[in-house]
């Protein structure tokens, strides 16, 4: 994930060569250029993970937060280190079922952030890459969505706790609990965006739908003598019968009603805003 400036946060270190198929996968994630990313990968850092297999839901979870807090990145499961630091494309045996896994996760993660990742399946029947010929990878990809940051776990579980803002952390790289500085960060992030919270939001359509309700009342009315006299013209032009389908209550009468109920909703609104 790109910041504003093009560039992938925290990745010194890592040769120019492997910055540029770490972007060029994440513009387009195809096989070829994941393909183009394993053949030159130089090991971990922030935007990117590695995992042998398919971890715990709730530590997955815990990564894809930490992610989302820090400009977004990929988890590509296939990949084991070795004892020596070394990384083995080893591929998975099978590939699991995506839906599976946004559901064990999906009570751990808040729903933005649930719309701002996605899993990917690849498979190499042949490549020209020998190491990668018939094996299979999953990747998870987490998008950079600074106007829904700071993501908060919703619940507790094993290596994963509520409300806490988890982090990329480049010494390991890890998937840490945030910094002063670092929530600094995010927060300056997220009001960089100028994105408005869902209460500001909530707030402005409860005023529009105000104004709709208003639209549907005559501001001014006829004349008493003049509306008589209207009535008696219709009546002798026209012969009539009440309508047995006619709501009972009055159009006038329920619009004033919702009228009443939404002033009651945005006084209740400002008064959560204010405390």
């Amino acid at each position: 994930m790109q910041n504003k400036s093009g560039v992938f946060k925290n990745m010194a270190g890592q040769p120019k060569s492997y910055k540029e198929s770490f972007a060029r996968f994440f513009e387009e994630p195809t096989r070829d250029k994941l393909r183009e990313l394993l053949k030159g990968h130089q090991g971990e850092f922030d935007n990117c993970d590695f995992k042998g297999e398919w971890i715990e839901p709730p530590k997955l979870a815990r990564h894809i937060l930490a992610m989302a807090n820090s400009g977004g990145g990929c988890i590509i499961v296939g990949v084991a280190e070795n004892s020596d630091k070394t990384y083995d494309p080893k591929g998975l045996s099978d590939l699991k079922d995506k839906k599976v896994i946004r559901e064990q996760i999906e009570n751990y993660i808040p729903s933005p952030l649930m719309d701002s990742f996605e899993i990917l399946d690849f498979s190499y029947d042949a490549s020209e890459y020998p190491r990668l010929v018939g094996r299979k990878y999953q990747v998870v990809l987490v998008e950079d969505d600074p106007e829904h940051i700071p993501f908060v776990s919703k619940k507790d579980g094993a290596g994963i706790q509520k409300n806490i803002i988890y982090v990329r952390h480049n010494s390991g790289p890890e998937s840490k609990s945030a910094s002063y500085e670092e929530l600094q960060r995010i927060l300056d992030r997220r009001l960089e965006t100028g994105f408005s919270s869902g209460k500001e939001i909530d707030f402005r359509i409860h005023l529009e739908q105000l104004k709709i309700l208003y639209k549907q009342l005559d501001k001014k009315f006829i004349t008493t003598a003049w509306s008589s006299m209207m009535v008696d013209i219709q009546k002798s032009i026209f012969q009539s019968v009440p309508n047995p389908n006619y709501p009972a209550e009055d159009y006038e009468v329920f619009i004033i009603k919702m009228i009443d109920k939404k002033k009651k909703r945005i006084e209740i609104e400002l008064d959560t805003t204010e405390r």
